[in-house]
């Protein structure tokens, strides 16, 4: 008797090549659709961290556009122009 009872099953050839056939193609089904799930989260990921980058630079230009705005408006008040 062999020391590992399922060493037999592997010295045995091969007879359902048709059901192998199969999952192989489940498996090939399954990786394709495991890669398009895992494209879709990168690809979800890289568009929020640009939006961040993006937010991260406009956020200064935008508070000094918002001060000029209210020194130049400040100007136009005090001198009487408005």
């Amino acid at each position: 008797m062999p020391r590992n009872p399922g060493h037999h099953l592997l010295c045995q050839p091969k007879e359902n090549t048709g059901q192998n056939h199969h999952q192989r193609e489940d498996i090939q089904t399954l990786t394709m659709q495991l890669r398009h799930i895992g494209d879709s989260v990168n690809h979800r990921v890289i568009q929020e961290h640009l939006a961040q980058e993006v937010g991260d630079v406009l956020a200064p230009f935008v508070a000094l556009v918002f001060v000029r705005g209210q020194v130049l408006l400040r100007f136009f008040w005090n001198n009487h122009l408005l």
